[in-house]
């Protein structure tokens, strides 16, 4: 299925209801709109923007419906994913190792100051989470991921630390399973 079609049906989906660490999806509306904030300044014409990070930066697909995130400071483009499934995916990923947010146990935020809770995620918080990820983008997910996700849910955070996996497994999971080119960032300015 073609990143546009698998899109439109993931905002039927309520995608834009989901939190996913550093990727925020975009309205139908909102999708040209940002892409134009940059068009003077990107090389960006034969992409389409979905979503955007904390930062400003955005994702984007290409023709081939490889994805894309464009740091828009320094300009750079770096391949991310093959697909935007593979995109979720690997966001998913990174957010069962804890990356971009901070993880703490049920009993760790239960007796935080509320607020410092707010910026915490527990494990029940962060099971929640991966349950709408389920939910949401499930049925797009090959049945390996669906399972591996499924599996995170049942066995929880590792005994010894505030995620589900660690670095390594991180790294071995985005290498092995997404098609994903590890390349140098590319200058995009125009």
């Amino acid at each position: 299925m073609a990143n546009k079609e698998l899109y439109n049906k993931l905002l039927e989906k309520g995608c834009l209801k989901v939190w996913l660490t550093e990727m925020e999806f975009l309205a139908s509306d909102q999708m040209e709109y940002r892409k134009n904030l940059w068009a003077d300044t990107l090389s960006i014409d034969d992409m389409t923007v979905f979503a955007v990070d904390g930062y400003g930066d955005l994702y984007a697909w290409r023709p081939d419906d490889s994805v894309v995130i464009i740091e828009t400071g320094p300009g750079e483009c770096k391949e991310f994913a093959g697909s935007l499934i593979d995109a979720i995916f690997r966001r998913i990923i990174e957010f069962v190792n804890g990356d971009y947010c901070e993880m703490c146990s049920n009993e760790e935020k239960a007796d935080m100051d509320p607020d410092d809770a707010e910026y915490c995620t527990s494990e029940n918080d962060a099971i929640e989470l991966l349950k709408q990820y389920i939910n949401v983008f499930g049925e797009f997910f090959s049945v390996e991921q669906k399972d591996y996700i499924e599996k995170l849910i049942v066995n929880g955070f590792l005994p010894d630390c505030n995620a589900f996996i660690y670095e390594d497994e991180m790294l071995r999971v985005i290498h092995d399973w997404l098609r994903v080119k590890i390349t140098a960032p590319k200058k995009i300015f125009k």
